[in-house]
């Protein structure tokens, strides 16, 4: 009954309302499909391949559109590659996104890695829940004394950009590489020493940012970093 409910609701808002185009494709999809798109993607590290039409929906859609559905979806992919991560990690690893600076987090209202990593614990998260806000500012039930909080410590706030960089999308490697230089610190470093960090992007095409924050958390005294992206192109 709900769930033809919503199918209706779903119609009459689209009447009035047309669908993104890559909201459709967000629509269409589900975790399995995703799992395949990876297992094609050899070059890919376990990641999506962002060519790939539906990767690049999705993508979309959480980046520039903070899509419920597009989170969910993602998360769920991602938790499942954070679980092979933490059970090769001895003790409990950190859990970092990717920082945006602050003027460009301003104007776009949410840090898309933010709400990727969110999405991925709450895939993860037990039975035990607690009500606080996301990153949109919205309540919801999370982690408390859940399986997700008990093999990660999820730090958001560790890793800040102070370099407000220009895209990177459309430079070349040395390019990318230079722009991000020196792009970020650690906040406390007192937190990450002799931590196992992992860090986690939406897109990464040439690896320069999740290097850049690799750089810095060693420089603050991570025992290691591994880096992980949804998608890379």
């Amino acid at each position: 009954m709900r769930d033809s409910l919503n199918m209706l609701m779903s119609f009459l808002f689209d009447m009035v309302a047309l669908p993104r185009p890559t909201e459709r494709v967000v629509r269409q999809l589900t975790i399995e499909r995703l799992r395949a798109l990876a297992l094609r993607n050899l070059q890919g590290e376990g990641g999506l391949p962002y060519h790939a039409r539906e990767a690049r929906a999705l993508v979309w859609e959480l980046k520039y559109h903070a899509s419920a559905r597009a989170a969910s979806l993602a998360g769920e992919f991602l938790s499942e590659r954070l679980l092979g991560e933490a059970a090769d990690s001895i003790g409990r690893p950190l859990l970092i996104p990717v920082p945006m600076h602050p003027a460009r987090r301003r104007e776009r209202g949410y840090n898309q890695t933010e709400l990727l990593c969110e999405a991925a614990l709450k895939a993860l998260q037990g039975s035990g829940k607690t009500v606080i806000q996301n990153s949109l500012g919205i309540a919801e039930d999370f982690l408390h004394d859940s399986f997700a909080g008990a093999i990660f410590d999820y730090a958001p706030d560790i890793l800040e950009r102070i370099k407000n960089t220009t895209p990177q999308q459309g430079l070349l490697k040395y390019k990318r590489l230079r722009n991000v230089k020196n792009s970020m610190r650690v906040k406390d470093p007192a937190r990450v020493v002799g931590r196992v960090c992992v860090v986690v992007d939406d897109v990464s095409t040439t690896g320069a940012t999740l290097l850049e924050s690799a750089r810095a958390l060693r420089r603050a005294g991570a025992s290691s970093v591994v880096g992980i992206a949804l998608a890379h192109s």
